[in-house]
């Protein structure tokens, strides 16, 4: 466990040596710096971020108010617990007005004061542990977005299925001339398209519907079982209305109809690929917000638990 670092600022040297004598008794792994006037408090709060500052209200020179200030200022984080003489009522309120955690009476409850600073102490480290895992869900909120828009800077991958020789050497051939970056894989049969999908996620493929063995409805259904985000796009002969609306309701993403129009043909293909892209985007972002609110749930329930854990300070 780390050492919480305490400064102890006060003009009267018994103070100065008997209460970091009481802390380092009474508060286990407690590392406790003294500074004798608020000028030099403020040296020692420029090279160190303390877990806490204790310091007395009235001081020669930069009296503790003052110096609350500039701590408040230079270190607003840091718990600060101000000494107050006896009858300094009003002067209590207007510590705890300018941000003071708690206040300390002469003479000194040694108890109540180990108790209030180790109180600000847990508090202080509390708040750090939030503000780390609120940068570090911010850092992957920012993460996921640039994995996302590289989802959609990557090459598009395009798989066209079709026992037909002539259209497996065309339809990739004006895909490579018209689509630029795209990348084409073929395969002559329905089976040899299942052994394809199983190691690439592509971003869209392109199957002819009546084909020898397992036809495109057959083949359709195994990608909507295996690859369920992919869109296909079916080809059709001319006049087949009824395969084609059975493909739509299967879940094509739109049918081609022979003989092919490579305008159109590019042009669906085009807006499959853009679809499967944002949808991606989309459930990369959607994932990305349920694990940052699973994870601040339960930051906030931690945090919760050990707030309860954590006695009430004196009010004035």
């Amino acid at each position: 466990m780390t050492a919480s670092r305490v400064l102890v600022v006060d003009d009267d040297p018994a103070l100065l040596q008997a209460l970091p004598a009481a802390l380092r008794i009474r508060m286990a792994a407690v590392t406790v710096d003294t500074a004798d006037s608020a000028a030099a408090a403020l040296d020692r709060i420029a090279a160190t971020d303390y877990d806490a500052i204790v310091t007395d209200i009235k001081m020669p020179g930069m009296d503790g108010v003052a110096l609350l200030s500039e701590i408040r200022t230079r270190r607003p984080d840091t718990p600060v617990l101000m000494i107050t003489g006896h009858g300094g009522h009003a002067l209590a309120v207007q510590a705890l007005r300018g941000g003071a955690d708690d206040f300390i009476q002469k003479p000194i409850d040694r108890d109540y004061f180990v108790e209030s600073l180790r109180r600000a102490i847990q508090e202080h480290a509390l708040n750090r542990r939030v503000k780390d895992r609120e940068l570090a869900l911010r850092r992957c909120a920012n993460e996921l977005e640039q994995t996302a828009a590289r989802l959609g800077s990557d090459q598009p991958r395009v798989l066209i299925v079709d026992d037909d020789p002539a259209l497996l050497q065309a339809l990739p051939h004006t895909l490579r001339l018209r689509m630029a970056g795209v990348a084409v894989d073929t395969a002559d049969s329905a089976a040899a398209a299942l052994d394809q999908i199983a190691v690439q996620d592509y971003d869209a493929i392109v199957t002819d519907i009546k084909m020898p063995g397992m036809d495109g409805l057959a083949l359709l259904a195994e990608i909507r079982t295996r690859r369920p985000d992919t869109p296909i796009l079916m080809i059709t002969a001319h006049g087949e209305y009824d395969l084609s609306v059975r493909a739509l309701r299967s879940g094509a993403h739109d049918f081609i109809p022979k003989p092919i129009d490579r305008d159109q043909f590019v042009a669906s293909l085009d807006r499959a690929i853009q679809a499967h892209v944002q949808s991606r985007r989309v459930k990369g972002r959607q994932s990305a917000l349920e694990r940052c609110a699973g994870e601040l749930e339960s930051v906030v329930e931690q945090l919760a638990r050990e707030l309860r854990a954590i006695p009430a300070r004196r009010k004035p």
